[in-house]
């Protein structure tokens, strides 16, 4: 009746998984870091332990441990749909921010 109405259906959730809506975030944040480890090193066992410890700052910033994400990747990954839904939301928020930094960039036309 509520998704009729116009508002959100409310997940039901195991304690110790996040809603999608604070989720995203993290994983936006977490898809940002590994990136620039990529390009600065190239080979994941240049930069797995460093990329390991940069998140826990990420996982501090939104309040979580690096637990509660992997219990929700784990909770997600059983629902595929649910799982591409959130991918497509985070890779447009990744688009988003890549755009808005490109285009402070470029000069204004004259």
């Amino acid at each position: 009746m509520l998704s009729s109405c116009g508002g959100d259906p409310v997940e039901d959730l195991p304690a110790n998984v996040l809603q999608r809506k604070v989720f995203i975030p993290v994983l936006v944040d977490l898809q940002i870091l590994e990136s620039h480890f990529q390009r600065q090193f190239a080979r994941i066992d240049l930069y797995r332990d460093a990329l390991d410890s940069s998140s826990r700052f990420i996982f501090e910033d939104h309040g979580i441990t690096k637990d509660i994400f992997t219990a929700t990747v784990n909770y997600y990954a059983t629902q595929p749909d649910t799982l591409f839904v959130i991918y497509e939301a985070a890779l447009d928020s990744i688009k988003f921010r890549t755009n808005d930094n490109t285009s402070s960039e470029i000069p204004p036309a004259e």
